[in-house]
């Protein structure tokens, strides 16, 4: 080989060697007062083991640099800062989820819209906070309405709220089934577990990667799923005892089957939607309850006395049934229930027909099974 070629060769290798490394680099800034000479933590979501980095605030600026082989799901956050859950989809005041991954990448740490930017992972995550916070921007509106003493104004405000959520909810819904191999929108469906149906989620599930899977919580999500397909539509309800109000020991089973259609209501008088809808409830009830309706009420109250006081407030007049164990309820646990009010629909013969109405639907669809 001629001098020249062996000089060549050299310098190529030398300029290779000399090439910034593969890696991910992150410039963040931050816009707190208070931040300068502190920390931002950089770690791993959903371990609790040591940061994996931190760096030191400087004239409102940090950075980090460093090489991940595999997209990891982590977390900025401010040194001292309490971790706390926020609205589903959306990052709490000066912290950030993101995907790290070998890139660059631009992390804002602010009070409104704290992200990280700078792949199309974390750009599309970025774009859905900012859709979800728009959305509830009008549910903050409401929050004057909310608290009001005139009991109208108050129902009509947390009404509206609520279509609110389910509005935020079906953005979530399409965002986690766009990205159902993504770990970001892994913890986001985590988030919003109680915001979507259980079809939804059985849906999101089966499309879901491995990746997803793993993701912290996502796990719980699934195990409740297969706790739900015990009281699938179209399986027979599930028989339990429990203490009627009376302290009288009762059986599921004493109300079910027995030729009525019967709906079993999981409430609790501390519940707002669940008092919200009772009146309704109350109107359907004496609408059909001499037509083979009847409903069995299971409170997840801890308290016999506020049990009973909402029972008389609310106008109820079915058999009710509860351990006073709240979240713990036995009843509870045995149908999956993590979210009230939540209602089930029996059929004369037992068979569970739809899970999850409001009361103005259960009128609607007695009015089909009761013709």
């Amino acid at each position: 080989m001629k001098k020249g070629s062996v000089f060549a060769a050299a310098s190529l290798l030398l300029l290779a060697a000399c090439a910034e490394k593969p890696g991910y680099q992150i410039a963040g800034t931050v816009d707190r007062a208070d931040a300068e000479g502190k920390y931002v933590y950089l770690a791993k979501y959903g371990v609790d083991e040591a940061p994996l980095d931190s760096a030191l605030i400087k004239n409102g600026t940090f950075s980090f640099k460093g090489e991940q082989v595999t997209p990891l799901l982590c977390i900025l956050w401010i040194g001292e800062d309490e971790l706390k859950r926020g609205n589903a989809g959306e990052n709490q005041p000066f912290t950030a989820l993101f995907t790290l991954e070998n890139a660059k990448l631009q992390a804002v740490l602010n009070e409104q819209a704290p992200a990280v930017t700078g792949t199309p992972e974390n750009d599309a995550f970025k774009a859905l906070q900012d859709q979800l916070k728009g959305i509830r921007a009008a549910e903050e509106a409401l929050a004057a309405d909310m608290k009001s003493a005139d009991e109208a104004v108050k129902n009509a405000a947390a009404e509206k709220a609520e279509e609110i959520e389910k509005a935020a909810g079906e953005v979530v819904k399409t965002y986690v089934l766009a990205n159902v191999d993504k770990q970001v929108a892994a913890k986001v469906f985590f988030d919003a577990r109680y915001d979507l149906s259980e079809a939804d989620r059985r849906a999101i599930v089966e499309k879901a990667s491995e990746a997803f899977k793993a993701v912290p919580g996502v796990n719980k999500v699934i195990d409740h799923l297969k706790v739900l397909e015990n009281s699938a539509v179209g399986k027979s309800f599930l028989d339990f005892e429990m203490a009627d109000v009376n302290g009288q020991t009762r059986k599921l089973s004493d109300y079910v089957g027995k030729g009525k259609v019967v709906l079993i209501d999981f409430w609790a008088s501390w519940c707002p939607p669940c008092r919200r809808d009772m009146p309704n409830m109350v109107e359907v009830y004496q609408q059909y309850k001499n037509k083979g309706f009847e409903i069995v009420g299971v409170s997840l109250d801890s308290k016999e006395e506020a049990w009973k006081k909402g029972i008389k407030d609310l106008h109820i007049t079915w058999p009710q049934l509860s351990d006073l164990q709240g979240w713990k309820n036995s009843g509870a646990a045995l149908y999956g229930v993590n979210s009230i009010p939540h209602t089930v629909l029996v059929d004369k013969d037992g068979t569970i027909l739809v899970k999850g109405l409001h009361a103005k639907e259960i009128g609607e669809k007695l009015k089909e099974l009761l013709k």
